[in-house]
Formats: structure tokens, C-alpha cells, sequence
């Protein structure tokens, strides 16, 4: 499998690499909660930008983007989470695909995340763009009311990479163990046909277990709660840090 090696974290490599959420509504708690993830453990930083008020127009995000890059010393992921997603970005998608194309021309993020919904000729030139800056993409999707049957999972996630994502992500809304164990099982079959990383989650207090045992399954990194948590079922970083390593070890320890 390829391994994306960013600020020296290697994705896809080892122990599931973990990311945190910036959430701050204000320029002000946006530099407090860099701050925040600066000492913490986590390998990766996400700025959940559609949280964020102080941006109007797109050049606001990329010099936002500049500043927290400028600052973080570990990948920085940005991500404008729609309402369609589950997010707070009340947004048309040509404003969506402007901001994206103003943020990932400014080459400050490692990776930006561009959502599925926007179509094969959308994220085709955004990948393309993207890449053009040095700049790795995520191409996500998220069901918030179910678990669609495996091989829809399977079909999603293989789509994602066809479309030229350097990490395919699904999340999925999990009510039973089944679901949950659905959604690892579509996760591990998708990983066996793509040479790259992936990023799954099922959802919900019944996902907890997708979201700690990634190595074995074939989720490369996981989303963690600092605090407060960008969606359900994260778990807390310095909770989820001791399980993620002990699993390592006994992977390490079988193969």
C-alpha cells in the first residue's frame, strides 16, 4: 500500500494516526485552541472551517489557512463540512467549490477534504488542482442515518479512489454491532483493491470499536475527541491513545 509520508507522519504505516478538530467560531479562539492541539498528542490537526464566522469570502479561508500553517508543526487537514454532510456550511456549491479552489491554491493546507456529493467532473479538477499545489485530498462521504449494505460501502469507497483521492473516507451511522462489524468488513474488502489509504468510522456509540481497531481492519487514521468532539462517538485522544497502541503492539507482535 502507498504511504503518504506528511510532516513526517506516515499515513498508512504503523499505528492509526490520529486527528483532532479545531472548531473555533472566531479568529481569537482559533489561535487558543492551536494552542490547545500544540501540546497534545494527536498527529494530525483538522480546521473544521465551517465552524468558523470570522471567513465571508473565499481569500479570508486560504489567509486562515496560512496562519494555522504557519503555526502547526503536524499535517493540517481543512475541511468545510456542508449541512448536507452533517456539518455547519450553509453554502451553494459553486461558493463551496470557490472557497475550496481559493484555499488549495494558497498550497498552506497538507490536505483539504472535498466532499463526494460534488460530482465526478468537480472533484476531478479540484483533485487535479490540488495536486498541482502539493496538496493531498481526502474525498469523503458521510451517511448520518444509516449503514448502507456492504457492498454500497465497498462501491463508495472504491469510487473515492477512482476520482483520485489520496485517502478515501466513509463515515456511517452504526445502531448494533452488526453495522458496525458491516462497515469494517466493507472497510477491509475496499482495501484490498486500492494501493491507498483509507478512512472509515461507523458512528455512534455502537462504532466505538471502528474507531479504535482501524490497523486491523484497514482504516488508517481516526478522528478523536480533544475536549469536545466534531462528530458522534469520538472517543477522548488521551482515552483512545493506550488502546490504539497496545493494539500496534499486537499486530506487530502476530505478523
Amino acid at each position: 500500500m502507498a504511504v503518504l509520508d506528511i510532516k513526517g507522519v506516515r499515513i498508512g504505516e504503523g499505528r492509526t494516526k490520529t486527528i483532532v478538530s479545531m472548531m473555533a467560531e472566531n479568529a481569537k479562539d482559533l489561535v487558543a485552541e492551536q494552542e490547545k492541539v500544540m501540546s497534545s498528542a494527536a498527529d494530525i490537526v483538522e480546521w473544521r472551517a465551517d465552524y468558523f464566522k470570522d471567513a465571508v469570502v473565499s481569500d479570508a479561508y486560504a489567509g486562515t489557512c496560512f496562519s494555522i500553517s504557519e503555526t502547526l508543526d503536524r499535517p493540517f487537514i481543512f475541511t468545510l463540512r456542508t449541512l448536507q454532510q452533517g456539518g455547519k456550511g450553509d453554502v451553494w456549491p459553486v461558493d463551496y467549490e470557490t472557497i475550496l479552489e481559493a484555499v488549495i491554491s494558497s498550497g498552506e493546507p497538507n490536505i483539504v477534504d472535498i466532499e463526494l456529493w460534488m460530482g465526478a467532473e468537480r472533484i476531478s479538477r479540484l483533485v487535479k488542482l490540488a495536486h498541482e499545489h502539493g496538496v493531498r485530498v481526502i474525498v469523503s462521504h458521510h451517511d448520518f442515518e444509516k449503514t448502507p449494505s456492504e457492498e454500497e460501502m465497498v462501491n463508495i469507497l472504491l469510487v473515492e479512489a477512482e476520482l483520485g483521492a489520496d485517502i478515501p473516507k466513509l463515515a456511517v451511522m452504526s445502531k448494533s454491532n452488526q453495522e458496525t462489524h458491516s462497515l469494517m468488513r466493507a472497510t477491509s474488502l475496499a482495501r484490498a483493491q486500492v494501493d491507498v489509504p483509507l478512512i472509515t468510522m461507523a458512528m455512534g456509540t455502537a462504532g466505538t470499536n471502528s474507531r479504535l481497531s482501524g490497523e486491523v481492519f484497514g482504516s488508517a487514521t481516526t478522528f478523536c475527541a480533544l475536549g469536545r468532539a466534531s462528530a458522534p462517538g469520538q472517543v477522548e485522544l488521551s482515552q483512545a491513545l493506550p488502546v490504539l497502541e497496545a493494539i500496534h503492539r499486537t499486530v506487530v507482535a502476530g505478523s
